[in-house]
């Protein structure tokens, strides 16, 4: 039997960007004593560099209690340098750990190539430290992080401090644009290492602005290994093992790299994940857990950068009760069209969905009939009580395996979608239609009154 694999993403790494999934989420740990929102300032759309007359702005997040000047953590989005959308809830993820938590912007390859966005990210790095008492920032303690595009643009902030090409001629030129933290989500390395790259369309070849075995200086200069050297900060990466869009070999080669250029470095591993840590095989999990990846980034960073030092005696007392009264009865549906509408033909899998990070519904998928209408639809009722849902974006995904008997072949979907919730939505899920020419094609359902 032929297995074909169909790992179909709305949310994609590359082309579609990182618009509507962050890597970074609220982690509920008894163990970290995390800041509510009301105890955060927040600063939107804050314009910190006008280029050429693009406008960048940036996130910033910062502490209402904090005793002294707190560390920064700066993120860097993914999106293929292609497409760059910061995100509140990044800035958010930090600031609730007591750092100024930023997410910033960069010009895009289709604007401008490498390396524009280097010196965009710099310029974003040197704001932050002329504004750093306005916003209670410690300027000497500046940590960067970033998935996969956003992951280079930050390994390579860490690596080329002092570069004067990556510097720019941007503004805020009397600061530094050096940071003293990396945290690296499987972005590439080594564009030289990654054939399959060179091609005019690939989007390394788009941020170089030519293929790249005919630009082998650029991308020579656009790799963080490059400048790397003994006085570079901390670098920790992080890479799931079966990544099919950044290869480990790219973080394989860089963890060697800050091996031997003696700079201190914790390389992250992670079981059955693909790009942006998505369960490779449906039924395994990760490992280490996204939580435990996120406590790994805040424990990184607070060994290289410090404690925020919090007054948590001066955050007033709040009645938890009354921020869960809301409640949400929703369902999930799954429904199934194709050639074998026999008992031979079966879908198994799993969902979840999600808020802000938070895990709101998780459940398996069986349908070990898919004979009938009725058998190839899987439904859920869902009660869920939580914070106030209103207009905020909630995630669900569907991921598993369907075979197929007639055509006599098993296919393995993975499919992530998002909408803003309003009180009209009943219910969410996927149409998953098979044809016998083996093409898949998912539609996003969202069930309004």
């Amino acid at each position: 039997m032929k297995r074909v694999k169909e790992i179909i993403m709305f949310i994609f790494f590359f082309i579609v960007g990182l618009s509507s999934y962050s890597f970074s989420q609220e982690v509920e740990n008894e163990d970290i004593k995390l800041l509510a929102k009301e105890d955060i300032e927040l600063y939107k759309d804050i314009v910190f560099t006008v280029v050429n007359g693009h406008e960048l702005k940036l996130d910033i997040a910062v502490p209402k209690y904090l005793k002294s000047p707190a560390p920064a953590i700066v993120d860097i989005p993914g999106g293929a340098w292609r497409k760059v959308e910061k995100r509140v809830e990044d800035a958010m993820f930090y600031a609730k750990h007591g750092f100024i938590g930023i997410s910033i912007t960069h010009r895009t390859s289709d604007i401008a190539i490498f390396p524009a966005a280097v010196h965009d990210c710099k310029t974003a790095i040197r704001w932050v430290r002329t504004n750093a008492k306005k916003y209670n920032i410690n300027p000497d303690k500046i940590g960067i992080t970033g998935v996969s595009s956003g992951g280079h643009l930050a390994t390579l902030l860490g690596t080329s401090g002092g570069d004067e090409y990556l510097e720019g001629k941007g503004d805020y030129l009397k600061y530094s644009s050096r940071v003293q933290a990396v945290v690296d989500h499987f972005g590439p390395t080594d564009f030289l290492q990654r054939q399959a790259y060179s091609n005019e369309g690939s989007p390394p070849a788009l941020f170089l602005g030519g293929p790249l075995l005919k630009n082998k200086n650029k991308a020579r200069l656009a790799n963080p290994i490059t400048y790397l050297d003994e006085n570079d900060p901390p670098i920790m990466i992080g890479h799931g093992e079966l990544d099919g869009m950044v290869k480990i070999a790219q973080s394989e080669i860089l963890f060697e790299a800050l091996n031997n250029a003696k700079v201190p470095t914790k390389f992250i591993r992670v079981e059955n994940a693909d790009h942006m840590y998505f369960r490779y095989n449906w039924d395994e999990e990760i490992s280490p857990t996204i939580d435990e990846l996120f406590k790994y980034t805040i424990d990184w960073f607070k060994t290289y950068l410090g404690n925020p030092e919090i007054n948590y005696k001066a955050i007033p007392s709040r009645d938890l009760k009354e921020k869960r009264t809301k409640q949400y009865d929703l369902f999930y549906r799954l429904t199934i069209e194709l050639p074998g509408k026999t008992k031979e033909s079966y879908c198994n899998g799993g969902f979840f969905i999600k808020c802000e990070g938070k895990t709101l519904a998780n459940g398996k998928i069986s349908l070990k009939d898919l004979s009938t209408d009725r058998k190839r639809i899987f439904e859920k009722q869902i009660t869920i009580s939580s914070t106030d849902l209103t207009d905020k974006l909630i995630l669900w995904n569907f991921r598993g395996e369907i075979f197929d008997s007639e055509i006599n072949e098993l296919f393995e979907p993975g499919f992530l979608q998002n909408e803003k919730y309003d009180k009209s939505i009943r219910g969410i899920g996927f149409d998953i239609i098979i044809k016998s020419d083996k093409s898949v094609k998912i539609n996003k359902k969202v069930y309004k009154d």
